[in-house]
């Protein structure tokens, strides 16, 4: 019986090997993993690289449901600096994050801007 119970668990963990999933919010749990590589600096400290500015991004989120999370700026940060990651980027300037309704649609909004970059360590 126990040879059974075993065989029949070990099927049923193969059978998932390969699954992904994918969700309507961006970045998925595999790419968020990722922007572990795109650190966050100021505009003071980016000037101290030799980095080339690869373009703005930006994030926002609208909560039109009451029963929806409020937007945070930690979430925003994230998808900002996947959007940079996605660029080729492993730097980012958070210029700025602006609460405000954008329609009446918007119960909460929040949109954060940033400069992203690619930051050169070879030639420190």
């Amino acid at each position: 019986m126990k040879f059974l119970v075993t065989v029949f668990l070990l099927l049923s963990l193969s059978a998932c090997h390969g699954i992904r999933l994918n969700t309507s919010m961006t970045p998925g749990v595999d790419e968020s993993l990722r922007t572990y590589k795109v650190q966050e600096y100021s505009i003071a400290e980016i000037q101290r690289y030799k980095a080339e500015s690869l373009g703005k991004v930006v994030s926002s989120y609208c909560r039109t449901r009451p029963t929806q999370p409020k937007p945070s700026e930690s979430f925003l940060l994230g998808e900002l600096k996947y959007k940079t990651q996605r660029l080729g980027g492993n730097g980012v300037v958070i210029m700025e994050c602006v609460d405000h309704r954008l329609n009446n649609s918007c119960n909460d909004y929040l949109e954060c801007r940033a400069l992203a970059y690619r930051v050169d360590f070879d030639s420190l």
